[in-house]
């Protein structure tokens, strides 16, 4: 075999890799809702549920604050973590309050809310996004909001 060959062999297997690698996960990890309204130094747990070795956390957590408290969160998972995985972690959770009508799967977007407590939306980035450099194309966003008036007003109840 060429030495050319084996190198296209080999590139082809790195770019395999990470896509069997999401696929044999056992779940994909949430972020903790306990953390919006949250506003002491006791809002370190970041994780909903145990972890295991297995489990596959978002790339990059931002945490939208304001006065002090937690009122956004927006979880985001790397493109080769399929689509229905996400939606699937998401499902299992909240599935009583997805919003199927507000949904719009030719899209990839989908809306859960909590009453009174929390909106959840899961989408898909696109070209645009990542020509504006917020993340690349391909990347799963989860965006969670409390549902309430943004700052200290937003820390007055407890999502529990």
């Amino acid at each position: 075999m060429r030495k050319t060959d084996i190198a296209w062999l080999l590139t082809l297997a790195l770019l395999y890799l990470p896509a069997v690698a999401a696929q044999n996960a056992d779940r994909v990890v949430l972020p903790n809702t306990n953390l919006l309204r949250c506003n002491s130094s006791d809002c370190s747990q970041l994780w909903s549920g145990d972890t295991d070795q297995k489990a596959i956390f978002p790339k990059q957590l931002i945490v939208d604050t304001k006065q002090g408290c937690i009122y956004g969160m927006t979880a985001l998972y790397d493109k080769s973590v399929p689509f229905d995985l996400v939606k699937s972690a998401l499902d299992n959770r909240y599935r009583q309050w997805s919003m199927k009508e507000l949904d719009k799967p030719a899209l990839h977007l989908y809306v859960w809310r909590v009453p009174q407590k929390l909106a959840i939306q899961l989408t898909v980035d696109d070209k645009e996004a990542e020509r504006k450099g917020w993340s690349e194309a391909g990347t799963k966003r989860v965006r969670l909001i409390a549902i309430a008036m943004p700052g200290r007003s937003a820390c007055t109840s407890s999502l529990k």
